[in-house]
């Protein structure tokens, strides 16, 4: 196929970060959140700690599911949405949601996620295992069209006034205009990124 301009807008959805643990591959795992109501009576362990594990144990919770959140780090995410924060700490807060703060995971098992906190070990039991640890886009494609991609933070040689990239006819739109950083890009900003990218036409 031939064209004039070639625009690249394939999100990031398809390829998420994965944990990189044994058992990761199990049927019960998924990075990709579902029906809560599946859950229902079932124990389920959420991984992560933004907004995406957030709002996934919520709904888990209150579709009757005995929830366990699991994050590498001390607290929540600084970008998780205003409204959503106070209700998981309140539901963490009242026991309602069990909570493992500074916790790795090591290994997933048919029926349990074993973690560890500090030197200690221990097996929370798991019917389903949801790893909501985000997503990155497709970088080995970005590479593979020439386009140049910072070392360190995997964002592309793009002009900001017209998204072309370094390679000539080439643009980028929405949320992979930023690398690793992909949160930048919401639907306010990014529906933007046509009228930058073809405002050329009406010239």
């Amino acid at each position: 196929m031939r064209c004039r301009r070639l625009v690249v807008a394939t999100g990031y959805f398809d390829h998420p970060n994965l944990l990189g643990v044994p058992g990761e591959d199990l049927p019960q795992v998924s990075h990709y959140f579902d029906d809560p109501h599946f859950s229902s009576g079932r124990d389920v362990v959420v991984i992560g700690g933004k907004n995406s594990a957030a709002e996934a144990a919520l709904e888990l919770f209150r579709a009757g599911a005995r929830v366990t959140l699991v994050h590498r780090r001390a607290q929540l995410g600084e970008t998780v949405k205003y409204w959503v924060k106070p209700d998981i700490e309140n539901r963490i807060k009242a026991g309602e949601i069990a909570a493992r703060f500074e916790a790795q995971v090591s290994r997933i098992e048919p029926d349990r996620v074993m973690i560890t906190r500090g030197r200690q070990e221990e097996a929370l039991p798991a019917d389903r295992v949801y790893a909501l640890t985000g997503y990155h886009p497709d970088f080995d494609l970005f590479r593979g069209l020439g386009i140049r991609l910072d070392e360190k933070t995997l964002r592309p040689e793009c002009d900001p006034a017209t998204l072309e990239t370094n390679v000539p006819g080439v643009y980028m739109a929405g949320s992979i205009t930023r690398g690793r950083a992909i949160s930048e890009v919401f639907i306010e900003n990014g529906r933007f990124d046509g009228e930058k990218i073809f405002a050329q036409n009406r010239a």
